[in-house]
Parts: structure tokens; sequence; C-alpha cells
């Protein structure tokens, strides 16, 4: 901790896929790679990695940036470059031995706590990595070392506003429910095209997790399904508009 004030913050929270059914060797492995990977990655993309808050969780990692690191990049640059680094970290392993990970990216509001930070963006970023539709997509796709998880305030303020070289069309929208969480994201795997994947399969948010919403005079109302699509068009004020719902 570094006593960062309480504010408004780039956020990401990598898993690496596979951790916990490898021996004490291979999770050793796992987590230099892990760290190694995300420190030359950042560095080559012009991220100042050393002013990162950064949690560590063996095969995992919560970063909290510094307000003024740009998220265009972090999406752009820091994604392709560690896709990259990642395949080159893999080229000569065998399948049990490669490191394979998930990434989420919100931003959010966060505040200094006890044993690290508090506020409902930590939340997201945690929820979002965990999500089973980015899991999905590391079973359709095993040869990709790296999907990406964006919150639907990310997407909306900077992939679709047009500040990234990436496009919107490359990215792939899922409804995410991980116990209270539910709410818009989007996939992107650097290096492969997500659009050609089928999704179909994927389930629906297990609306046991959370309590469905109730009306007074009616019946219960039931979440609806999964909705896997393509961004196209333009952002439009009604899609500005749309309130994230964090807890329901």
């Amino acid at each position: 901790m570094t006593g960062r004030a309480a504010g408004r913050h780039p956020m990401l929270s990598v898993d690496a896929r596979g951790y916990g059914s490898g021996d004490g060797r291979r999770q050793t492995a796992y987590q230099q790679g892990l760290v190694d990977l995300m420190t030359t990655s950042a560095e080559a993309a012009g991220l100042r990695r050393n002013d990162w808050d950064c949690q560590k969780a063996g095969d995992g990692e919560l970063a909290i940036l510094p307000p003024d690191e740009p998220e265009n990049v972090l999406i752009d640059d820091f994604c392709r470059t560690l896709a990259e680094n990642l395949a080159d970290y893999n080229e000569d392993r065998i399948d049990g031995a490669r490191l394979r990970l998930r990434l989420a990216i919100h931003n959010g509001v966060v505040q200094p706590a006890a044993n690290g930070y508090a506020g409902a963006g930590i939340v997201v970023v945690s929820r979002l990595v965990n999500a089973d539709v980015a899991r999905a997509v590391q079973d359709a796709m095993p040869q990709a070392g790296l999907v990406v998880i964006l919150s639907n305030r990310v997407f909306l303020d900077t992939v679709a506003q047009g500040h990234t070289v990436t496009r919107p069309s490359r990215f792939r929208k899922a409804t995410i429910q991980v116990k209270e969480y539910r709410d818009d994201a989007w996939l992107y795997v650097p290096g492969f095209d997500l659009r050609d994947v089928n999704l179909a399969d994927v389930p629906a948010p297990d609306d046991r997790r959370a309590p469905p919403p109730q009306r007074a005079d009616g019946p219960t109302i039931r979440p609806s399904a999964s909705v896997v699509n393509t961004f196209h068009g333009e952002v439009t004020a009604g899609v500005i508009g749309i309130q994230e719902n964090h807890y329901g």
C-alpha cells in the first residue's frame, strides 16, 4: 500500500487458468511467469508498472493504477503485448505447463482500507475476471493465451467512442452474473477473431447466485438469459444512458 487517496482509478484483475491443478513446482513457475509477463508487457507499453498498487494472489493479481494511466494504452498496447509475450512464453511448453490468463479491466472509485482497497469498482473487476463466459472462451480457444474482459463502462467510454485502435467490432458482449454482480461486459481475444466463436452453449447466468427482484403486486421476475452479440455502429445517446447495476 502506498497510501493512494480515494478517487477514480483504472484497475485490472488477472487470473491464471489451471493453477490449482498443478503441483508446487508448476505453481511456482506460473507465479514467476505471471509476474515477469505483467511487468515486461506494462513497461513495453509505456505504462508505469512501478506505480501500480498490486495485491498478489498466487495465480492472479489485483492492480490499482494511477488515475492518469491511459485506458486506451492499457486496452491496445498492453493487452496486445501481453498476448504476444504469452505466445512466446508458451511456444515450447506442453499443454499442462502453458500459462493462460483472463484479464479484466474496469474504472471506478476506490479507497484505501485496512487490508487493501474498498469500493464497488473492486467488486466489479473481481467478478468480471471470474465470469463463466470468459472461461468458456478459453475452452473454445485453447490456443489463445489471453482473454480480455472489459466492463460496460470502459467499453462505452473508451472503445465505443473511438479512443482505441482496437475496433468495437472485435468485441463480443455478454451478460455477466457472479454472486451479487450482474451487468454487461465485453470480451476480446488479442490475435484471434472472437466473432467466429460459437458461444450459443454458454450457460445463462445462474439465478441461484442472487435473489431475483420481486414485484409487490405480481409474480417473481426471473433474470433473462445471457445475451452475446457483436457491437456494430455508433453509440447513441440511449446506449450511453444505460445505467450500471453493480449489485442488482
